[in-house]
């Protein structure tokens, strides 16, 4: 058995770039999502655990496009919504051109598609926030490949979207469990997020694409087309401009640049002959800027982002580790 599993495309995201560069990062998210479909022919289906789209921008041409590209691919593809890509009585009717091999669930409650010795339970959202609990009370037959298509999180606190247990998840027995909704790809027991196809901003500095299992075997494959990195220089460990220049120039990836360079010492440099020799398509300098997101907790002891993280604070064990990481991911790119 074959298959891809992939999430988080946000396609037709709103930018936080001027036009041109917002422009660019979502016209390489759609060449990349077709890509994956692309270069991915020999698989037997695919999985798309929501947030594939941004309801607000998405346009009637916009599914036109995408069903092509479902079309072409040809092969069964299993999609689940999550709270940005929901269907509601406002887009509903543009399901009624979907391509045959597009499956989608549609319910909130947990259902399943069977193909052959394949089942796929899926859950949808119809609404920005998930209300309902999960059925950990689930018996598969393990005469299926059973595989479960979410968009959830993984936290030991309330959210306003579906949080799942993952001890008690991996308890229930499926041979996959494919979720949505963390833009970093992680796992744990034999749960996975691939990830988002491509970053948007310089919130998505890791690697990004989606996951290929190939009988029994998972890869973890970066086709991301573009990259943001940011970068501490510490003036005084150079000796000229130049330095720093060849310094920043190693660090940069074959993809389309988006760079972030923060200036830790005092300095004289010419911060606008430095950004023209720098060969990215968007270079930003910042004095003194601390990058660790990670630290806004301290920062801001009494907002969210502090409160959970104070669930954590005697807390190394692996779980409790990637629970703390995804979530305070999910808060940050939260939107009202």
């Amino acid at each position: 058995m074959k298959f891809i599993h992939l999430a988080d495309a946000h396609l037709a995201d709103k930018s936080s770039f001027n036009d041109d560069l917002g422009s660019l990062i979502r016209k390489k998210s759609w060449e990349s999502f077709e890509n994956i479909f692309k270069t991915n022919t020999d698989v037997d289906f695919a999985l798309i655990a929501g947030d594939l789209f941004e309801r607000q921008y998405f346009s009637a041409k916009d599914f036109d496009k995408i069903f092509d590209i479902f079309k072409s691919f040809g092969k069964d593809i299993y999609y689940v919504t999550g709270n940005h890509d929901y269907f509601d009585e406002y887009n509903t009717i543009f399901l009624n051109n979907k391509p045959n091999n597009l499956h989608i669930f549609t319910e909130e409650n947990l259902s399943l598609f069977e193909n052959g010795k394949l089942r796929v339970y899926g859950l949808s959202y119809k609404d920005r926030i998930y209300k309902n609990n999960f059925p950990y009370d689930l018996n598969l037959d393990r005469g299926f490949f059973n595989i479960l298509l979410s968009h959830a999180d993984i936290s030991p606190s309330p959210t306003n979207y579906l949080d799942l247990d993952p001890v008690e998840l991996n308890k229930i027995g499926f041979d996959y469990i494919a979720l949505g909704h963390i833009h970093k790809a992680s796992n744990i027991y034999n749960i996975f997020y691939p990830g988002s196809i491509e970053p948007h901003d310089f919130s998505d500095i890791y690697d990004y694409g989606y996951i290929r299992y190939d009988d029994g075997e998972i890869s973890q494959i970066d086709s991301s087309l573009l990259s943001f990195e940011n970068l501490d220089i510490y003036t005084n460990d150079f000796k000229s401009e130049d330095e720093i220049i060849d310094f920043i120039e190693s660090k940069l990836s074959n993809k389309i640049n988006f760079l972030r360079i923060n200036i830790k010492n005092e300095s004289d440099i010419n911060f606008n002959r430095l950004k023209k020799k720098i060969n990215a398509s968007y270079v930003e300098i910042n004095e003194d800027y601390d990058k660790d997101l990670f630290n806004l907790g301290d920062l801001y002891p009494n907002s969210l982002l502090s409160k959970y993280d104070k669930h954590f604070e005697n807390a190394d064990d692996e779980i409790s580790k990637l629970a703390r990481q995804i979530g305070l991911d999910a808060i940050l790119r939260s939107k009202k």
